[in-house]
């Protein structure tokens, strides 16, 4: 077992200081165990960093620098650490211990009981963090990686029985170790994650360490959650679409701190924080608050349980919304799929990737095929059509897929007027071949199963309208799939292996379609062709099945995407890991 893999077991001393209790878990930066500090008794968390952040000397001396700067900080609401420290060759920092459970521990639980916070809840919780996250701006620490895991919370009920206020003392943990990881890496790993939803969008740049507006985006997630029941994906509903018990201002706290370019968002935690303060002076000066609001200003809790999708849903008009129930039903099938694939660790993708760098992995398992039930409610609205199955959850091998259209490199031009056959031929003197329809489509939706691939809205500002000739691949910078392959709702229209059912000679085409975008740019839509034709508006990438050998170096062309150098490969004393960070 190599010294990565390595899990300490109950009983164990590390340092001649600290008894190992358990294992905590994995994060990005460590793997955490509970401790016990033999001299004193007291409790402790211990964090054995990864081997490839730390693999240098300028690794462990930004190390030092960092913990020394986060360790100068003394503030209620952050999670206070103790000391950096190594054991053989493992390198370690302590933290303090905050006896409780996680954010995502409570939203789960909230979760399994059909409940939902309330405002106030969800509210308290926010400013708390925000309020952390300022501690640390305020001492020029960004945190970068702000989600439930890290934010460790205490609840309690006080008041008389019946009139009980719940409580959330909040810390948070983390705060600085972030910067650990270089720009590059944090990039080249940041749809592979499984915290990738909570991150700023700006830092899947390969030279963006991120500023407070970053902080601030991971915050929106995080309330957008608390109030909706899940994450916001794609072009998202509002909150107070789904709720109708909360103030609209929310919906414009909640749009702001979730904008894509960070000179839109809250500038910093306390312009967020005051927004959300002013929200409820605004409902009392209107003469308009509700109790639970009256109740934020005076601090208390109001016993408001509000049953999420996935429980029993209340009809508050004569006649159901179709629209409304089918959102419900897609959103549950949605958190069903992503709760039964897991996305694999960064160690995982990094081991594929490494075997074909020119190419994104795409993990084995589930995602929903077809027209969603939303899709089918008004199909002259939606673009959806009765060929296309309706969500059915299919399962796809794992496989990879070029990261651009052909010839896959970032700043080319893409290749167009060929033939399915032509382009078959082309994948396969790559060592390669053309992608299922399956693929392509699990490829397009990505991890959240979106109708586009940037989203369930059709917008022609992210991906264009379809490409009516080649154009330059990676143009649209935001034209890209959860999984991380561009082009897919708004490039040329590109061949896939999958042959027309019950017509020789004929074979699918997804993408593109300029005449009709909202139609044709959706991942579920395909159209035939002849499998001789060859026009201006039609490409194609190649896939390749997970368990083929890598292809020849000669086969990757001048320029392609590489990944970054795997740190661990030098020469380093390399450690183990904690709670999730």
């Amino acid at each position: 077992m190599s010294q990565q893999q390595k899990r300490f077991a109950r009983g164990d001393v590390i340092a001649r200081k600290y008894e190992i209790h358990r294992f905590l878990g994995d994060g990005m930066l460590a793997h955490s165990y509970l401790a016990q500090h033999i001299t004193s008794g007291k409790k402790v968390v211990i964090k054995f960093f990864r081997s490839n952040l730390i693999a240098t000397k300028r690794d462990r001396t930004r190390l030092k620098e960092l913990f020394e700067r986060a360790r100068g900080i003394r503030h209620e609401l952050l999670i206070r650490f103790g000391e950096l420290g190594r054991h053989g060759d493992h390198i370690f920092i302590t933290e303090e211990y905050f006896e409780g459970e996680s954010l995502r521990q409570l939203i789960n639980s909230y979760i399994s009981e059909k409940r939902s916070f309330t405002l106030h809840e969800a509210c308290q919780i926010v400013i708390s963090v925000l309020e952390a996250a300022e501690v640390g701006h305020r001492n020029n620490l960004i945190h970068r990686n702000l989600k439930p895991e890290n934010i460790l919370v205490q609840t309690k009920k006080t008041g008389p029985a019946g009139n009980a206020k719940v409580v959330h003392t909040i810390k948070v943990s983390g705060l600085g170790l972030a910067g650990l990881v270089s720009p590059t890496i944090f990039a080249e790993s940041f749809v592979s994650r499984a915290d990738a939803p909570y991150l700023a969008p700006e830092l899947s740049g390969f030279h963006q360490e991120g500023g407070p507006p970053a902080d601030v985006y991971s915050v929106g997630v995080i309330l957008y959650e608390l109030l909706c029941g899940q994450r916001p994906m794609g072009t998202y509903l509002a909150p107070t679409q789904l709720r109708d018990d909360l103030p609209e201002h929310m919906d414009d706290i909640v749009e702001i701190a979730l904008a894509h370019n960070p000179e839109d968002r809250f500038p910093a935690p306390r312009d967020m924080i005051n927004d959300i303060q002013r929200s409820f002076s605004l409902e009392m000066q209107q003469g308009g608050m509700s109790g639970s609001i009256r109740n934020i200003l005076i601090g208390i809790a109001v016993a408001v349980v509000v049953v999420v999708a996935a429980g029993a849903y209340v009809l508050t008009k004569e006649k159901p919304d179709p629209l409304v129930d089918a959102r419900r039903f897609d959103e549950l099938l949605r958190t069903q799929v992503q709760a039964n694939n897991p996305l694999p660790s960064d160690e995982e993708v990094k081991a594929m990737l490494d075997l074909h760098p020119d190419m994104v992995y795409i993990p084995e398992g589930t995602f929903i095929h077809g027209r969603l039930k939303t899709e089918s409610v008004d199909m002259s609205v939606s673009g959806a059509t009765m060929s296309e199955p309706l969500a059915q959850v299919t399962n796809v091998d794992a496989f990879y897929m070029d990261r651009f259209e052909y010839p896959n490199v970032r700043g080319q031009r893409a290749l167009s007027r060929i033939s399915w056959k032509d382009a078959a031929r082309s994948c396969e003197e790559r060592g390669k071949r053309l992608c299922s329809e399956l693929e392509w489509e699990k490829a397009c939706k990505g991890p959240g199963n979106l109708i586009y691939s940037y989203g369930d809205q059709f917008d022609q500002t992210i991906c264009g309208a379809g490409m009516s000739k080649s154009f330059v691949s990676g143009s649209m910078p935001r034209c890209i799939s959860g999984y991380g392959v561009y082009d897919l709702s708004g490039g040329m229209r590109e061949w896939i292996q999958t042959p027309l059912r019950g017509k020789s000679g004929r074979r699918l085409t997804k993408g593109g379609l300029k005449a009709n975008a909202l139609r044709g740019t959706r991942c579920a839509f395909s159209v035939d062709e002849s499998a001789v034709f060859a026009d201006p508006t039609l490409g194609f990438r190649c896939c390749l099945d997970a368990g083929e050998p890598s292809a020849s170096q000669q086969d990757t062309p001048p320029g392609a995407p590489t990944e970054p150098t795997d740190l661990s490969q030098e020469p380093t004393t390399p450690p183990s890991e904690h709670r999730a960070e």
